[in-house]
């Protein structure tokens, strides 16, 4: 049953990522919270998914380094052997121009927001292979159309190049049933640049949480089995 299944999800201790936990956690998933920095706010998260009857554990990782990555998978692997989802939801921000950037910022963004996917995707990819299960990386608007960012192009950059990966392993897995989605996100209503661009929203309001998670829980479900490598804005508009 469905109780066997579990989701990991990276950056789950707040925000975006505590939604999509709770959210799955309804639907019945065991998940698994990974967190960095915040500790406190994961074992909460993990409490909330426990109340509504699934399994949960947060676990700890530093996504700045390769080797980071890899304690954090040794631990995750001895506690949760079979993963049915994985979804990438770390993505540090920048609000920065390009040659303002530098070279640390951009190394930290490149690893954070695609390495680290990349490195979660290849030391899973055994467990996903033999459960059909599937990948979800969180984009941002304005991919499908490659124009220039101002106010964070290092970060969109990044997502681009998320895209790149996620339709890349959606052709490659396809043939053992494993799907590969994006969902991106416009603008969240608990953005650090709201103030900047809420005034030019189409629909004059930002993006829930909520409305977002519900398109995960859309792809998550075995009907939609036949949607891989695709990505689906939550956007009202914005950017398009």
């Amino acid at each position: 049953g469905l109780h066997m299944k579990w989701a990991l999800i990276t950056g789950a201790s707040k925000r975006l990522g505590k939604q999509l936990a709770l959210s799955l956690a309804d639907l019945g998933w065991n998940i698994a919270i990974h967190y960095c920095s915040s500790e406190s706010e994961a074992v909460d998260v993990v409490e909330k998914c426990i109340n509504k009857g699934v399994k949960a554990k947060s676990i700890y990782g530093n996504f700045d380094t390769s080797k980071g990555i890899d304690e954090m998978l040794n631990t995750y692997l001895k506690e949760v052997p079979s993963t049915h989802l994985l979804i990438n939801n770390v993505g540090n921000f920048l609000v920065k121009p390009v040659l303002e950037t530098n070279l640390n910022e951009w190394h930290s963004l490149i690893q954070t927001n695609l390495n680290a996917p990349f490195h979660l995707i290849q030391k899973l990819q055994d467990s996903l292979v033999k459960n059909k299960g599937q990948i979800i990386n969180i984009g941002v608007t304005g991919l499908s159309a490659v124009r220039p960012n101002h106010t964070a192009p290092a970060y969109y950059i990044t997502k681009l190049a998320l895209l790149g990966l996620t339709k890349s392993l959606a052709k490659e897995l396809a043939p053992k049933n494993v799907r590969v989605n994006m969902v991106s996100p416009g603008v969240i209503d608990n953005a650090v640049d709201l103030d900047q661009v809420k005034d030019r929203l189409p629909m004059h309001r930002p993006c829930t949480t909520q409305e977002i998670a519900r398109v995960v829980q859309f792809l998550v479900d075995e009907a939609s089995d036949y949607i891989t490598g695709q990505n689906i804005e939550v956007s009202g508009g914005f950017n398009l």
